[in-house]
């Protein structure tokens, strides 16, 4: 949604140049303020992408409201509007990086070049995202190929599943998959799974609702080796994907229709955000390096919310928020919740607090609403999940 602004002490300048901005293609909404008070209020209410002030205003002039845009929202665009016998002055704009300065009085040709160059620039950040987005899931793709790949699974040349023998699992929730799509899900079952199983051994792949279980069998080892093995490649998925991995140890059956009543449940975590910055380089501005390390020092408060953030820093909300799911490939709300439960988890697992003391830990003051929220993002209730890593 592309939002402009226009700011003006003179109406009879301002109301003219918002009418005209609103019957340009592609304008969601053109908001007007009398100074560069008022147009700071609504910067830090909205996400605007286009400013068209005027240079000498009361209070905060042009100039000033400038660099308060360069400072808290660098993404938007502003021109700053002059008369001839300013232009010295305006010169000064240049060092607050303003896409350019306009002699007036702003005729319509001007103006809508002015808006086409705006949000062509809008137009190609969406969608380079949209590219982004796409080269991440192929990156994603990949990254679980060769993680399959360089599991270190034995060769097992047998036909039939011995009896009492090892069973390998590494479990992937298709709830955590999902920015990959159905599409992609399928070919990650069939280009990775079998096609790696093949070489390395005998497998099975169970696709359930909420779960992708890939089972590896092998039976050339004793528990003590398998258990090392095993521990050693969870610790190399942990490190290099920030994935929580969940092992198991049992006997096999002969039969592989049966595999569906004895494989462990185990729900992971992957941080796909995580993957793609490992593999591209890519580092995240620090405003947003600021914010995850409010969200993981302040995740136990329950008003632990964007806002109060923004607030502190003097940024832009709305920004912030869009810049954040831009670079994260999550909401705020969406990683907060996730960091919420996966310590909720350790709690679970590592002590014997009871479930209310647990929730409070996270941030959670309602015990039911807790569970709630636990059992529809990790598959079950919270007693349930620590019994299941108790046993």
């Amino acid at each position: 949604m592309f939002t402009v602004l226009v700011v003006d002490d003179e109406m009879n300048v301002r109301l003219p140049v918002c009418r005209t901005l609103s019957r340009f293609e592609g304008v969601a909404e053109v908001l007007d303020a009398s100074n560069g008070s008022e147009a700071i209020e609504l910067l830090k209410e909205r996400q605007i992408h286009l400013v068209i002030t005027d240079i000498r205003m009361p209070a905060i002039d042009g100039l000033e409201l400038a660099e308060y845009v360069r400072q808290h929202s660098p993404m938007t665009d502003v021109y700053v509007l002059t008369g001839h016998a300013e232009f010295d002055y305006a010169m000064k704009a240049m060092q607050h990086q303003v896409a350019a300065y306009l002699l007036k009085p702003l005729s319509k040709e001007k103006l809508h070049e002015v808006y086409s160059e705006a949000y062509g620039k809008y137009r190609h950040r969406m969608e380079s995202q949209q590219v982004h987005a796409i080269r991440s899931r192929a990156l994603l793709e990949k990254r679980m190929h060769d993680l399959l790949h360089g599991v270190p699974v034995p060769t097992f040349d047998e036909g039939l599943i011995p009896a009492y023998e090892t069973i390998r699992l590494v479990s992937f929730s298709t709830k955590d998959l999902r920015t990959l799509g159905e599409a992609s899900v399928r070919y990650f079952i069939r280009e990775c799974a079998h096609e790696s199983f093949s070489r390395l051994g005998t497998a099975a792949v169970c696709l359930e609702e909420r779960l992708i279980t890939v089972v590896l069998f092998s039976g050339k080892e004793t528990r003590e080796a398998w258990e090392q093995q095993v521990q050693e490649a969870s610790r190399w998925m942990e490190d290099k994907l920030r994935i929580e991995v969940k092992t198991g140890y049992g006997g096999c059956t002969r039969d592989i229709s049966d595999l569906g009543l004895m494989y462990i449940r185990s729900m992971t975590s992957l941080g796909f955000t995580e993957v793609t910055r490992k593999e591209t380089g890519a580092s995240f501005p620090p405003i947003i390096k600021a914010l995850l390390s409010y969200i993981h020092t302040s995740y136990a408060n329950e008003s632990a919310n964007l806002s109060d953030f923004a607030q502190q820093y003097q940024a832009n909300a709305n920004y912030l928020s869009n810049l954040f799911h831009q670079e994260t490939g999550m909401t705020y709300t969406q990683y907060l919740t996730q960091y919420r439960l996966t310590e909720a988890k350790r709690w679970l697992r590592e002590t014997n607090l009871k479930i209310y003391e647990v929730c409070e830990k996270v941030g959670y003051k309602d015990p039911a609403y807790f569970s709630r929220i636990f059992k529809t993002f990790i598959g079950v209730a919270p007693g349930d999940y620590r019994s299941a890593e108790h046993t």
